[in-house]
């Protein structure tokens, strides 16, 4: 399951980030002047782009789907549970343009209705096919396990889409103002956001299906060096990580607050929002992180049935909390339209963190610590990079243009 989770997060960065992005910082400047028909024109681009780049994607996937659970992801079990994957990011692409559309004008009520009824009802769903279809074949589960998001993606697609029905086809607005060049300024924002995403997500991929081929090289057996990738990715890190809801919705609202405070030209306004953003952030990520990872060996053992050692936990907590202050300054920096900027930090922070990954993750006195470390210090090091830049954009403005 977490070999097909690495597919689905490439589909969805290549399909979607750059565009949710793009959606939400638009249509807050659109809402903000009544344009209704600005937010239609903005919505239809947005899903013509991303059938557009599900086509280009799914295509290849859906036909060579063996050559790349065989030979790519290295176990042919996930060939079933990719055919159904595709399905799953279709509906997906549908669902976060409408949420996007609802995040950038602030009305998240909609969005908090479809997301947590969809939640529930894929575990449900996933609980209910595994408990009465499981055979023991793991590549099965992961494939009962897809099937559940995906019939549960069906639900938030159609309140959203109601929702926005209501919202934008029914009500007309006040004229709409001129607008020219609206693609380009979509493009010029997904663009580099989309590139940024993608080239995250490679690296995390590619580190994730590395990672058991250099504990083998440290001495571990194949596997062993499965199960602890499964151990670090699928029990522990999603344990550690409890508290992301809240910094996600942190993002959810940072990003078009900035942007239309940007747009308004309304520079204390801004600086306002982003001291509280990093404040918030840290109230959050530190003291919540350092209360919690204590507990995650026990936590792990009570849910998954197999506890970790606490050395582990705490390299994890400190990967957390970096994490954390890296989704936050993202968002200001997006907001603040530094993607470009973003991107190129990106790629020196997970070229760094991939590299180190390589070397440390094979020695045999490391193994797992050195792909912990490894994650700490290429993000530590694209962090570090993204808040000099918030302070030079946002702070500094006389440096704003500074290299």
């Amino acid at each position: 399951y977490t070999l097909v989770m690495q597919v689905y997060s490439i589909l969805h960065a290549v399909c979607l980030s750059g565009m949710c992005i793009a959606v939400s910082s638009l249509s807050s400047r659109f809402y903000e002047r009544g344009d209704l028909a600005g937010i239609r024109r903005l919505t239809r681009i947005a899903v013509a782009v991303f059938c557009l780049l599900f086509a280009v994607t799914a295509l290849p996937l859906g036909l060579f789907r063996r050559f790349v659970a065989g030979e790519i992801l290295g176990d042919i079990r996930t060939e079933r549970a990719l055919l159904m994957l595709l399905l799953c990011i279709f509906l997906t692409g549908f669902e976060n343009v409408f949420k996007s559309v609802f995040q950038g004008i602030r009305q998240i009520h909609y969005t908090i209705i479809s997301e947590v009824g969809e939640q529930l009802l894929r575990t449900l769903l996933v609980l209910t096919f595994i408990s009465r279809f499981h055979n023991g074949d793991h590549g099965y589960t992961a494939f009962l396990a897809i099937l559940g998001m995906t019939f549960s993606e069906l639900y938030s697609v159609g309140v959203l889409l109601f929702s926005y029905y209501k919202k934008f086809i029914l009500r007309q607005g006040r004229a709409p103002a001129p607008q020219t060049g609206l693609k380009r300024e979509f493009a010029a924002i997904m663009l580099p956001t989309a590139a940024t995403s993608i080239t995250a997500n490679m690296f995390s991929s590619v580190a994730t299906i590395l990672f058991p081929a250099r504990l083998m090289t440290a001495g571990f057996s194949r596997s062993a060096s499965v199960s602890m990738l499964g151990v670090l990715s699928g029990m522990a890190a999603p344990v550690m990580m409890l508290p992301v809801p809240f910094i996600n919705a942190l993002c959810t609202v940072l990003l078009p607050n900035v942007s239309a405070a940007q747009a308004m030209g309304d520079t204390a306004a801004l600086k306002r929002r982003v001291k509280k953003a990093l404040i918030v952030t840290g109230i959050i990520a530190i003291p919540i992180t350092c209360v919690l990872f204590p507990f995650v060996p026990k936590l792990c053992r009570a849910i998954f049935g197999e506890g970790i050692h606490p050395s582990l936990s705490l390299c994890l907590a400190v990967h957390t909390a970096i994490t954390y202050f890296l989704a936050v300054s993202i968002s200001i920096l997006n907001g603040v339209g530094e993607q470009k900027r973003v991107f190129r930090y990106a790629v020196l922070g997970e070229s760094l963190q991939l590299a180190l990954i390589w070397f440390l993750a094979a020695v045999p006195q490391l193994n797992v610590y050195g792909y912990l470390f490894g994650m700490i210090a290429g993000d530590s090091v694209r962090l570090a990079c993204n808040l000099r830049r918030v302070r030079l954009a946002v702070f500094q403005k006389g440096c704003y243009n500074d290299s």
